[in-house]
């Protein structure tokens, strides 16, 4: 397939489904389903004044906190999504049964704290490229379901435009969010003591630049805080990846990257971006190992979308081995330099689920 017929073919699937999502429906009564969950939000998009919406693509200086009920659908597959919709139908669409504003960073961070029962921390989710509102605080109530997250979630949701045409404006909006996620991680860090931060796609391009904002500002306390970073299928030119990895070496950071071969939309990105290979694309097992950062590679795993972006957050064989704990367990008893394989599939013989390829240095995620 040549350049222009690979960037139509990508386009396509992106585009796949792109009616205007909502946080609710306009249909008031229908009741909950059985499942919900409970996400925290921190945002420095702009008010909508849309507020079936609430937030929308453009930027603001101020961070806006909430804490939302999610109802989650029980007739779905693992993995899956929704948005509500009219008539609403609680068994098969996500929607927000509850929200709760902030009049303060310091009362919503005491929230998150007062809702972690178990004493493990937050997980804050950071999402990716061409995400809406939406889509972003949907998919942290799918993750925490799926990977059975016993500690509370909280979204940073930075002004994705929620368009694939607009790849350059998500990039700079990388860039103008990373003081607002670095002073997230720093409240959180304070008030709750551990912060896991899992990031997707040019999250994680967003998620080291907040890490490397700390380490200049060498915020010692906050980045011994953070328990661990897992970078799924980042977005990151290799080289810059390196560097960051490098800027962050003194604070001994627990940092493992979700790769795939097979994923689409970074082979996209790679294309647009001048043909450099991306830290999430698996191709690049050496450097990665050897900048400090465990590679699990998901290549072999069943693809959970059309361009393979959201393996291992959609793939039912995936999220099983998360929720069990096995594959965290594995990777932290490994010793430096060793391969793991992590199950094989019975679907295609002697294919590994997942490889996990330790660093030669600090391990653990």
């Amino acid at each position: 397939m040549d350049r222009r017929a690979f960037i139509a073919t990508s386009a396509a699937a992106l585009a796949t489904g792109c009616s205007v999502p909502r946080l609710y429906s306009d249909t008031d009564g229908t009741a909950a389903s059985e499942v919900q969950r409970r996400v925290f939000v921190a945002t420095n998009r702009h008010v909508s004044p849309d507020p079936l919406l609430q937030y929308e693509s453009e930027r603001t200086t101020n961070v806006s906190y909430l804490d939302y009920s999610i109802s989650i659908p029980p007739d779905r597959k693992p993995g899956e999504f929704s948005f509500p919709r009219k008539p609403l139908d609680a068994q098969k669409q996500f929607f927000v049964t509850r929200t709760k504003r902030f009049d303060a960073p310091a009362e919503f961070a005491r929230s998150v704290a007062q809702n972690d029962d178990a004493g493990l921390g937050t997980v804050l989710f950071v999402h990716g490229f061409n995400v809406s509102y939406p889509g972003a605080v949907f998919r942290a109530a799918q993750i925490a379901t799926d990977f059975g997250f016993k500690n509370p979630v909280t979204l940073f949701s930075w002004p994705s435009a929620g368009k694939l045409a607009r790849y350059a404006y998500d990039r700079d909006s990388v860039l103008y969010a990373r003081a607002a996620l670095a002073e997230t991680i720093q409240l959180l860090a304070r008030t709750t003591g551990k912060v896991t931060i899992l990031a997707h796609s040019m999250g994680g391009l967003l998620t080291m630049e907040a890490l490397k904002r700390l380490a200049l500002q060498e915020d010692t306390a906050t980045l011994k805080a953070v328990n661990g970073v897992i970078l799924v299928q980042p977005d990151i030119d290799l080289d810059v990846f390196v560097e960051q990895m490098n800027d962050l070496r003194n604070y001994q950071l627990g940092v493992a990257v979700i790769g795939s071969r097979r994923d689409r939309a970074l082979k996209f990105s790679s294309v647009i971006t001048g043909g450099h290979p991306r830290a999430g694309d698996a191709s690049s097992v050496e450097a990665i190992r050897k900048a400090g950062a465990v590679l699990i590679d998901v290549s072999g795993a069943p693809m959970g979308d059309v361009l393979g972006h959201d393996t291992f957050m959609s793939s039912p064989e995936l999220l099983a081995i998360i929720k069990s704990g096995e594959l965290a367990e594995m990777v932290v008893a490994g010793a430096p330099g060793q391969d793991i394989l992590v199950d094989s599939l019975a679907l295609t013989s002697t294919a590994a689920l997942a490889i996990a390829y330790l660093p030669y240095t600090v391990t653990g995620i």
